[in-house]
């Protein structure tokens, strides 16, 4: 008895620190002629999709179902992998009553990781993939000079770790947050601040490797006290502090994680190109404006690309399909982008609207097969989840969704929502206040009548 409250527990905590999916061992599912379109491949039409454990199995026609098998009868209807959005806050808005977790106070905060912060019971996420989409970013804050880093995140399970897809996925970055009365105010302040911890974390990298090659890397200083080692780590000599800050920067200077640069106007978009090559950074772009004098240097550099302008309002001197049409122009480069939605940034609550500037870029030159991808693939590659997400292909995790149309036209309606090989139930906050109220208004009208 005691040995099996012991095992009891261990499960609790595994499940509560994260790094192992206990519970998501997903089932047989088929889903049976339905036109099937994997985005990365041509479409299936009547086709079949198996799942088993969690991962997409097997495409094609008149699959048998293994013994046991979920079937789902989708003729008429359109497979396609989940959606993903690829700048928000979904989790860190705040549990009820507790504020919010998406900026951290301070000029230069990499440490801050959103993971430790997520909340999977934000009404946010089941309302998002409603709208066809199961995978997001969650960025920690847009504020700071260095806001923190970013993690994947599929939008269905009662704890973080079985939500997650990758962390560190990058570090954010925002060259136009001048401080207010502070250093640094302006832009050429932010550009020496940035400059200068860059060079700082390279200095304190070079002296962590001096001193753990000078004390024998992993040998144990049995010498030092319990509190020394605690503060140094064991293979540092005397002296030697660990940073932080400087830790979780390391990283990004190495190209191991993206940096990933907020830059809404033509100085930061410069600046931000600037610094991509003077550090060989693994550089991504996140713009609302000001792209296209920049195009052809994206597609040289092959830097990737953001876009959540298209919904935005033009300058006054640009025509007013000016930013509709700048996917198509973007797609013409050959630079590989994302689309987001446009919105208060990623504080906002209506990341579910992800298709609709998809829509409006394929009504102004785009073609639908590129906006599809730039909503699955594209930013799946960016991301660096393309191994497991962003299409429909065998060994692929089973963000699956079945839709009554196309995405791209606003009138199609999710179906079936299949996330990580789970059937995930359609409702959320807004459906429950629908049917409530409905039901109301419904008894009303008969009374009326009567």
């Amino acid at each position: 008895m005691k040995k099996n409250i012991f095992i009891g527990w261990l499960l609790v905590v595994g499940l509560l620190l994260g790094g192992v999916n206990f519970l998501a061992q997903g089932k047989t599912i088929l889903i049976k002629k339905a036109t099937i379109v994997p985005v990365v491949g041509p479409k299936i039409v009547g086709g079949d999709l198996l799942i088993e454990k969690g991962q997409i199995v097997k495409l094609g026609r008149n699959l048998k179902a293994p013994e046991g098998a979920i079937i789902i009868e989708a003729e008429g209807d359109y497979v396609y992998p989940g959606l993903i959005s690829s700048f928000t806050a979904i989790g860190v808005t705040g549990y009820p009553g507790a504020g919010n977790d998406l900026n951290e106070v301070g000029i230069s905060t990499p440490q801050m990781d959103p993971y430790e912060a997520i909340n999977p019971e934000d009404d946010c996420i089941a309302v998002t993939r409603l709208g066809g989409i199961t995978t997001v970013l969650t960025i920690s804050g847009t504020q700071n000079i260095i806001c923190g880093q970013a993690v994947v995140l599929n939008l269905y399970g009662d704890f973080p770790c079985e939500m997650l897809v990758k962390r560190r996925a990058a570090m954010i970055f925002n060259i136009g947050a001048k401080q207010q009365n502070r250093y640094p105010s302006t832009i050429p302040g932010v550009m020496a601040f940035l400059r200068d911890k860059f060079e700082k974390v390279k200095l304190y990298q070079a002296r962590k490797k001096e001193t753990s090659k000078s004390s024998g890397k992993v040998k144990a200083r049995t010498s030092k006290s319990s509190r020394e080692a605690s503060i140094n780590g064991p293979g540092f000599d005397r002296g030697f502090s660990l940073n932080l800050e400087y830790e979780a920067l390391i990283p990004v200077l190495e190209g191991q994680i993206p940096a990933l640069f907020i830059a809404n106007d033509e100085v930061t978009l410069r600046n931000s190109l600037r610094l991509i090559k003077e550090y060989h950074l693994k550089g991504i772009i996140y713009s609302r404006k000001g792209v296209r004098k920049f195009l052809p240097h994206l597609a040289q550099e092959k830097i990737p690309l953001i876009w959540a302008g298209t919904m935005t309002i033009p300058d006054r001197w640009q025509a007013y399909d000016y930013n509709y049409r700048m996917a198509a122009e973007i797609a013409r480069q050959g630079i590989l982008f994302a689309f987001e939605q446009a919105g208060w940034g990623p504080g906002s609550r209506n990341v579910r609207n992800l298709p609709v500037p998809a829509a409006m870029s394929v009504a102004h030159g785009l073609s639908e097969e590129e906006a599809l991808r730039a909503m699955t693939i594209y930013p799946a590659k960016i991301l660096g989840i393309d191994d497991k997400l962003g299409s429909l292909e065998p060994g692929k995790m089973a963000n699956v969704v079945i839709w009554t149309g196309s995405p791209i036209q606003l009138t199609s309606r999710v179906k079936t929502l299949i996330i990580n090989g789970e059937i995930v139930p359609l409702e959320s906050v807004q459906t429950r206040l629908r049917d409530r109220y409905e039901k109301i208004v419904r008894q009303r009208l008969k009374a009326k009548k009567k």
